[in-house]
């Protein structure tokens, strides 16, 4: 227990280290210094510093991959709206309280392994072919409109991780909002729905765009 427990007291010390200094500009010294142990007590539970990133980087992975479920449909499941906020809430939840690891992942863990850079665009392809099985269901449903399904759930990505790295360094957060705004502009934009028939192809003569911005 004792072995588990410094193990992970180094993991703690090295994600801070990492999220600040980043991968190139950490070493094993910055991160024995702050765990309090031995050069020799380190290589007791890691072979380098590449080998402590990647079990921090399996963390975060791992982590986010339970919390993002496949939708299902059933009359015993939730609606499918339900099952997308709940994942949003658990991801938000995670990358909130986990600050270090999220930095990590979002800023400090590309460009320096080939092996690190291809496991973790599998992982961003693997949430990205969620999305798009979501959005599939949602066309299939009628409550998403026809679309590219694949460039539209890069697009959620992509906001959802800027808005991630955004909040990382704020402090305080309404996690029921951000979810419900997050599936809000997935499901339905920003536009205002009348605007939004007026400048649609074919939409009614009466509803121009020029009703909503008249020129001066």
């Amino acid at each position: 227990m004792e072995r588990q427990a410094r193990r992970a007291q180094v993991l703690r010390h090295a994600k801070r280290i990492f999220a600040r200094k980043g991968y190139h500009q950490t070493n094993i010294a910055d991160i024995i210094s702050q765990a309090r142990i031995a050069r020799g007590t380190f290589y007791l539970y890691f072979q380098n510093k590449k080998d402590l990133f990647q079990e921090l980087l399996d963390q975060v992975l791992r982590e986010l991959s339970t919390r993002i479920q496949r939708i299902r449909l059933g009359a015993d499941q939730p609606n499918p709206a339900d099952q997308l906020r709940n994942n949003l809430r658990r991801v938000l939840e995670f990358v909130l309280a986990e600050r270090e690891l999220t930095d990590i992942l979002l800023n400090h863990s590309m460009g320096f392994d080939h092996e690190l850079d291809e496991r973790i665009a599998d992982f961003y392809r693997r949430v990205t072919d969620a999305i798009q099985r979501s959005l599939d269901l949602g066309v299939q449903m009628g409550f998403v409109r026809p679309c590219d399904t694949r460039s539209v759930a890069r697009c959620i990505l992509g906001g959802i991780k800027e808005l991630v790295g955004q909040l990382a360094h704020e402090e305080q957060h309404d996690i029921d909002a951000l979810a419900e705004e997050v599936l809000n502009f997935g499901l339905r934009g920003v536009g205002r729905p009348e605007l939004l028939e007026a400048i649609s192809p074919g939409g009614p003569p009466e509803m121009t765009a020029q009703k909503f911005f008249p020129r001066d």
